[in-house]
C-alpha cells in the first residue's frame, strides 16, 4: 500500500543507536556523530568493543567524555561478531532500535523519516529505505522528507523478498521496533556467520508488518576490502552459501512456515542458482570445482523443491543469455530501489 508521509514525528521518539566494533579506529567516530547529528529524536549511542587492538576503544571513549548520550561497552577478550551484535542490540533500551556498523553511516533525518512511520503505524515491525554504497570519503546527502511510503502486510513483504532469492536490506537503512526484537528473542541466529542478518527480517516479518520509506536515502554503507563479506576469497558463492543457509533456517523454524513458504523460497534459490552458475561460466577464471559446487546447490535446491531444472531464458550461455541477464539486474535494482524489494 503506498501512503504520503507525515513530514515530522507526532512526538520525540527514544531510539537506541548500537554499534558493534572491532577495529574501526579510522570509521567509528564518523559512525557515531551520523548518530548524534539526528533531528527530531532522542538519541542515545551504545558502542560494543570486542576487544580491538587498534586505539577504537579509545577514541569512543574520548567522545563519552563529550557527550552524556554515548556509552562504551569493552570487552576483555573477543567474542566474534555475531555475539557483539546480539549484545549491542540487547543493550537497548529506546523504543526504536538501530543496529549500525561502525563503518556505515545514517543520512540527515534518517532517525526522524523512520520514527514517523513506525509511530504512525503500531502493526509495522521494521522500516527501511534505500542505502547508497560507498568507497573513500562519504557523499554529501541532503536532509529531505521522505517522498513515499510502502506498507506491506508481513506475508506479502515475505513472498517477495523470498522470490527474489536475496537479501534487500544491506543494514544502516533500517529501524526495528524494540518490542518486535524482544518477541522473536536472540536477534542474530549464531549458526549464521553470514546472512544472520537477512534471517532476522525475515523472522519479524513472520510476525510483524514492514514499511519502506522512499523517496530519499537512509543510509551509507562503506565498501571496503576489510569488511567481513569483502574478506570472503569468493564473494559470490559465499553470499550464494549464506543465502541458503539463512533461508533453510527460517523455513525449518515452524511446520506453517514450511508449508507457506518452502516451494517459493527454494525454487527461487535455485533458479537464481542456475542464472549465477551460467554467469560464472562465462569467466575463464572461475576454477572447474566452483562451477561443479554451484550445480550441486542448484540440483539440491531443485529436488528439495520440486521444481525441474530451470531454463529460463537467463540462464541460457552466450550473447543472448548474457543480454537478459544485464537487463534482469538492472530491473531488479530499479524495482528495489523504488520499493524496497
Amino acid at each position: 500500500m503506498l501512503r504520503l508521509p507525515h513530514s515530522r514525528p507526532s512526538r520525540r521518539a527514544r531510539v537506541s543507536v548500537v554499534i558493534p566494533c572491532y577495529n574501526y579506529e579510522r570509521y567509528v567516530e564518523a559512525s557515531i556523530q551520523s548518530a548524534l547529528a539526528q533531528r527530531d529524536v532522542d538519541v542515545d549511542v551504545t558502542v560494543v568493543d570486542d576487544a580491538s587492538t587498534d586505539d577504537s576503544a579509545h577514541v569512543v571513549a574520548q567522545i563519552c567524555e563529550r557527550d552524556t548520550r554515548v556509552r562504551l561497552i569493552r570487552h576483555a577478550t573477543n567474542l566474534g561478531h555475531l555475539k557483539t551484535a546480539n549484545e549491542a542490540i540487547q543493550s537497548a533500551t529506546g523504543e526504536f532500535v538501530v543496529k549500525l556498523d561502525a563503518d556505515d553511516l545514517l543520512t540527515p533525518g534518517s532517525l526522524a523519516r523512520s520514527a514517523v512511520l513506525l509511530l504512525s503505524h503500531p502493526d509495522v515491525g521494521f522500516a527501511y529505505g534505500y542505502a547508497s554504497d560507498f568507497q573513500g570519503e562519504p557523499p554529501q546527502i541532503e536532509d529531505r522528507a521522505a517522498g513515499y511510503w510502502k506498507l506491506r502486510q508481513g506475508d506479502e513483504w515475505l513472498r517477495r523478498v523470498l522470490r527474489r532469492a536475496h537479501n534487500v536490506i544491506t543494514q544502516p537503512e533500517i529501524m526495528i521496533r524494540r518490542d518486535a526484537l524482544l518477541e522473536i528473542g536472540t536477534a542474530y541466529d549464531e549458526r549464521l556467520p553470514w546472512a544472520e542478518d537477512y534471517h532476522l527480517w525475515l523472522r519479524l516479518a513472520a510476525r510483524w508488518n514492514v514499511g519502506y520509506v522512499g523517496g530519499c536515502v537512509q543510509g551509507l554503507y562503506r565498501v571496503h576490502c576489510q569488511s567481513i563479506m569483502r574478506s570472503a576469497k569468493d564473494l559470490h558463492l559465499s553470499d550464494l552459501r549464506a543465502r541458503v543457509d539463512a533461508t533453510r533456517l527460517f523455513l525449518e523454524s515452524s511446520p506453517e512456515i514450511s508449508r507457506r513458504y518452502s516451494h517459493l523460497a527454494l525454487s527461487a534459490l535455485a533458479r537464481d542458482t542456475r542464472i549465477l552458475l551460467a554467469s560464472r561460466r562465462e569467466d575463464n577464471e572461475t576454477p572447474a570445482a566452483t562451477i561443479a559446487e554451484y550445480r550441486r546447490i542448484s540440483l539440491e535446491l531443485e529436488k528439495m523443491s520440486g521444481m525441474r531444472p530451470c531454463q529460463a531464458p537467463a540462464t541460457w550461455d552466450g550473447t543472448i543469455g548474457r543480454a537478459l541477464r544485464t537487463l534482469r539486474e538492472k530491473v531488479r535494482w530499479r524495482r528495489w530501489r523504488l520499493t524496497g524489494v
